[in-house]
């Protein structure tokens, strides 16, 4: 059974969806990762975390992220986040410039890429009160990210998405 994160993602801050790909490509030679900011109250740093362990713990492989496109035009000012912290204790400085505005958390990411063959109704939501249902059914109106695990349906992809892998700490607190 996979074990993903699924987000709904779009254009930022005045960039388009391909710059804040190519900026997060480019973050990722700096530190080894990238972190894609998010705020909100699903997904949590802590919960994620103890996600991403118990898949790692049972299969030896981390879990995935899935950003799925939407049209928004999310309007913030571009900024760069200068600490982090695993537990929301103790915060260290990143080591070169992470952009990131208007995050209060952000996934740890590795190896982001474009597929073509992602299929939604193959997964369900994990944890809440929609734990179970069809994850299709917990991604919209304003809920935008959510735990999922596979269904066993194994349709095929017919979604163009990004996805990449989640590492540890695998999801991480932000500071200015």
């Amino acid at each position: 059974m996979e074990y993903a994160i699924v987000m709904k993602v779009g254009p930022h801050s005045k960039m388009t969806l391909e710059e804040i790909v190519e900026s997060k490509r480019e973050e990722e030679k700096i530190h080894g990762v990238h972190f894609w900011g998010y705020s909100g109250v699903f997904c949590q740093p802590k919960k994620v975390q103890e996600f991403c362990q118990e898949y790692y713990e049972q299969t030896g492989e981390n879990p995935k992220i899935y950003l799925i496109e939407t049209k928004s035009n999310y309007d913030s000012n571009i900024g760069y986040i200068n600490y982090y912290s695993v537990d929301k204790q103790n915060y260290e400085k990143f080591k070169g410039p992470v952009q990131l505005q208007g995050a209060e958390f952000a996934f740890v990411v590795r190896g982001i890429k474009e597929i073509d063959n992602f299929n939604i109704d193959n997964y369900n939501v994990k944890y809440g009160k929609n734990e179970g249902k069809e994850l299709k059914a917990q991604l919209k109106f304003r809920i935008n990210k959510s735990f999922a695990v596979s269904n066993g349906k194994n349709l095929p992809g017919t979604t163009k998405v990004l996805v990449g892998e989640l590492v540890a700490p695998y999801a991480i607190y932000l500071k200015e």
